[in-house]
């Protein structure tokens, strides 16, 4: 009996799932190493530890008179089985009745009870086409399927996700930065410990500092494991609110909480975005591309294909209002990842001066914090051209404004109407910086404005009635009353954050809302109600 063949193999490694069996291999590894390990390395025994089994599970079965399965064979009731796909697992054949599928032809269906459990499963034969039909040459000797670093390799992320996900629900062990250790056999770390650590961080200005660093201030064990040392800190100051892990894949970084930015812990107002309800195969091919050109991070589009050096993108209002850049589809690859950290401090580099400064990536809100300061030094405008584009060091994202020139340009501006309503007028702005004509919004009084939005009237109007306001505003800024939907898409997000679509699907589907060519759209009063 040959070892499993590389179809069924393939299928084996496609189904792997984690046994209590595999979880006791883990524990013992952990013990015997006395080290916390990534799931790569533990996933690396587990192929070799069900190698070894596979190929123990091939001798037996080349001893007994059970027929492989092949989904081309024809089988009688009563044959015994053996099945390699599912690891050599034996049964008979119980019931045999003819398929039902014109495209196949005439086949049939076999139900096999298996000799481990008594559970019954069926299965195609006599059925000509099928992968697990391919039967290894012998003569070609030992595959790829039989080399542990050819499994890792191939189906490596599969089994490791399968081992997460089976690890996180075992309760006598934890992770910390990708790497596992059972709780029981952490280092001791002390009310003592933690204070030091925070008084550490303290002096380093909330950090972030890493886990190597504050271990030097700390008296532990001297003959204790470095890397278990080290695992310990991580987990007993991840436990504790007052401590944040804000390193990026690959580092552990801790920052003190208090000391963070109220923009990182929580979503600023003018960020925060409802549900909406709304048809989307309505979207025209037009709008679609659209939305996938206007970088919003509420949008749900799939990323790239490939890596992305550099976007360029107009930037919103309500991020130009509050210092930050959306993590978009495209823009989420430039900027730093984590295993399991909400928030991650990096390096943000001034693409003018070379100077370096602090920002962070909030990834459950998909936004990046950090940039207020740099957008008034380059007077760059809401709707003001921005350029993302990975550093020269990891971790470091270069930001850059395009085309850095003063100018004072007539644009559309910020009004505040009887001093309680937002609308809008065109006025000559100055500018410091190229920006998209159709996405450029002005300012006059950022304070005034604030309190007529955080008193919130307007936000609370229906979509509907809203889109309706914000449309025939913007449609008085030009002799042909035309509106493009980039513009109006700007101009909401003054009032409301609203992403691309559900603001589409209001210009497709609401019947006062005339389409006069490309983008633009019309109002047609006479089709309006108030009621």
């Amino acid at each position: 009996m040959p070892f499993p063949t590389v179809s069924s193999t393939e299928v084996y490694w496609l189904d792997f799932a984690v046994t209590d069996d595999d979880l006791e291999l883990i524990f013992n590894l952990l013990l015997e190493r006395e080290a916390p390990l990534t799931t790569l390395e533990m996933a690396a025994s587990l192929i070799e530890k069900r190698l070894i089994m596979l190929e123990e599970a091939a001798k037996l079965a080349s001893e007994d008179d059970h027929q492989d399965f092949l989904p081309a064979e024809k089988y009688e009731e009563g044959q015994p089985l053996r099945f390699p796909a599912l690891g050599n697992a034996t049964g008979s054949v119980v019931g045999i009745r003819p398929g039902e599928n014109p495209d196949l032809g005439s086949f049939d269906i076999i139900q096999v009870k298996f000799d481990e459990g008594g559970r019954r499963q069926e299965f195609a034969a006599r059925l000509k086409d099928h992968v697990l039909n391919e039967v290894p040459d012998p003569s070609e000797g030992k595959s790829d399927f039989e080399r542990p670093e050819f499994i890792l390799e191939t189906f490596g992320s599969i089994i490791g996700d399968r081992l997460d996900e089976r690890l996180d629900g075992t309760e006598d062990i934890v992770r910390i930065a990708g790497r596992w250790f059972p709780r029981s056999l952490l280092a001791e770390i002390h009310e003592g410990h933690i204070n030091l650590a925070e008084a550490v961080l303290d002096v380093a200005e909330g950090g972030p500092v890493s886990t190597n660093a504050l271990l030097e201030h700390l008296e532990l064990p001297a003959d204790l494991d470095p890397l278990l040392a080290e695992f310990s800190l991580d987990y007993a100051l991840q436990e504790n609110e007052r401590f944040d892990e804000v390193g990026p894949a690959g580092q552990v970084l801790w920052f003190l909480k208090r000391v963070e930015p109220p923009e990182v812990l929580f979503t600023p107002p003018r960020l925060e975005s409802g549900k909406y309800m709304f048809d989307r195969s309505r979207l025209t091919d037009d709008l679609i591309v659209l939305e996938q050109q206007l970088d919003d991070e509420l949008s749900d589009l799939e990323p790239p294909s490939e890596d992305v050096e550099e976007v360029t993108f107009p930037l919103l209002f309500p991020h130009w209002r509050v210092g930050t850049l959306p993590l978009s589809s495209r823009l989420k690859g430039l900027f730093p990842t984590a295993y399991e950290a909400p928030r991650i401090r990096f390096i943000l580099v001034d693409g003018h001066s070379g100077e370096s400064f602090p920002g962070w990536v909030v990834r459950a809100e998909r936004y990046v914090f950090g940039l207020g300061e740099w957008y008034r030094r380059y007077e760059v405008p809401a709707g003001g051209l921005i350029r993302v584009r990975r550093g020269d060091e990891q971790g470091q994202v270069i930001v850059e404004a395009v085309e850095r020139r003063k100018r004072n340009d007539w644009v559309r501006t910020v009004a505040i109407n009887n001093g309680e309503r937002v609308g809008f007028t065109m006025l000559k702005r100055p500018l410091g910086t190229s920006y998209d004509d159709l996405m450029v919004v002005g300012l006059v009084d950022a304070n005034t404005l604030d309190e007529v939005w955080l008193r919130g009237s307007q936000r609370q109007m229906p979509l509907d009635r809203l889109v309706a306001y914000v449309f025939r505003e913007l449609a008085k800024l030009n002799p042909q009353t035309a509106v493009h939907a980039k513009v109006l898409y700007s101009g909401i997000n003054v009032l409301r954050r609203i992403p691309p679509a559900p603001l589409f699907a209001e210009l497709v589907t609401q019947p006062y809302f005339q389409h006069v060519g490309d983008l633009y759209w019309r109002f047609d009063e006479a089709s309006w109600s108030t009621e």
